[in-house]
């Protein structure tokens, strides 16, 4: 055999292993980090030297997205990838994370069984109106990592036959200000197909926010097969949401 097919024969034999570190952290950064964490934890010790490196693991989106249409999305994780990581994983890197993405179904489990102590940005995906305002009027623990730790505060709110009214928008406005004592960022996100438009006036309330810097509310649209992109400016002073431009895309 000579030297080329020698090379050749062993480039046949190359595994996932014989790759260095910064090319298995470009391959891992493509992935879903659910399906990285329930796939390589505890495979290799030098898996887990790169998969539960702080660098890697401190933006945790415990989300995964299966869309089998533009609305019919789902970002539930499996069940038992779920056990897994939240009972044998988080415990070990909970201290590391400060972003978290989660949605509705997996929320009690990773949030009420696990501490995040530099936890500072939260995004809530996919939560329905009701379930949003349960969390934020009766569930301690939740209202607690609002009150002492987040910052930035994401929150995306799933597609309903009947949307809600601008009075339920207003009070969990108002529920969010209040309880986010350190908030600077906080953006409310509704992906739907009715064109709504509502005026949500908080200045009623009495409830200002001291740290607040920025604040969004956005919905997309399909209105006879366009796209329409609503922006709704707020004025942080006032506490007046409103509407100021309707963009076809």
């Amino acid at each position: 055999m000579n030297e080329l097919d020698m090379n050749i024969s062993n480039n046949n034999n190359l595994n996932i292993l014989d790759l260095p570190n910064e090319i298995l952290l470009i391959i891992f950064n493509k992935l879903n980090k659910v399906d990285v964490l329930y796939s390589l934890v505890d495979i290799t010790q030098r898996f887990d030297q790169l998969v539960l490196d702080s660098f890697y693991i401190r933006n945790l989106n415990m989300t995964s997205l299966t869309m089998k249409s533009f609305y019919d999305r789902i970002y539930s994780i499996d069940n038992q990838v779920l056990e897994r990581i939240y009972k044998n994983i988080l415990p070990r890197i909970n201290h590391q994370i400060n972003e978290l993405f989660v949605e509705q179904y997996s929320m009690e489990r990773v949030l009420h069984t696990i501490n995040y102590p530099q936890l500072y940005s939260l995004t809530l995906t996919d939560f329905s109106e009701e379930v949003l305002f349960n969390y934020l009027t009766s569930n301690r623990i939740f209202r607690k990592l609002l009150i002492e730790q987040i910052t930035c505060l994401k929150i995306d709110v799933k597609d309903e036959p009947t949307e809600p009214s601008p009075e339920t928008l207003s009070i969990m406005f108002a529920l969010i200000l209040s309880l986010c004592k350190r908030l600077i960022k906080l953006s409310f996100c509704q992906l739907d197909n009715r064109l709504t438009f509502c005026i949500l006036d908080l200045s009623l309330t009495n409830i200002k926010s001291s740290t607040l810097t920025q604040l969004l509310h956005i919905g997309i649209d399909v209105v006879s097969g366009v796209v329409v992109l609503v922006i709704v400016n707020i004025d942080v002073d006032k506490y007046l949401y409103y509407v100021v431009s309707i963009s076809l895309i």
